[in-house]
């Protein structure tokens, strides 16, 4: 996957949050999308999988006003607070 193609992942995520759907919606995770032979298909899957829903959470975050905790959690090293809320 290239950069782009994350980037375009994460905001189709972002717009599914803000055209109110749930984080079920994943269209990685309808039905035949999952790959369940090709381990490399798999990470792939994984990674766009991930991609989606990491725009949706944080799209689901600026809504809720959690947007410095949403993105602290994640620099966070070893518990470890980064930014002050």
């Amino acid at each position: 996957m290239t950069i782009e193609e994350l980037i375009d992942l994460q905001e189709a995520g972002s717009r599914a949050r803000v055209l109110g759907l749930a984080s079920h919606e994943n269209p990685y995770l309808k039905p035949g999308r999952t790959p369940t032979k090709d381990t490399s298909a798999l990470e792939d899957w994984i990674a766009r999988h991930d991609a989606w829903k990491f725009g949706w959470e944080a799209e689901n975050a600026s809504h809720e006003g959690k947007i410095v905790s949403f993105f602290s959690d994640i620099v966070r090293p070893n518990g470890r607070q980064v930014l002050d809320s």
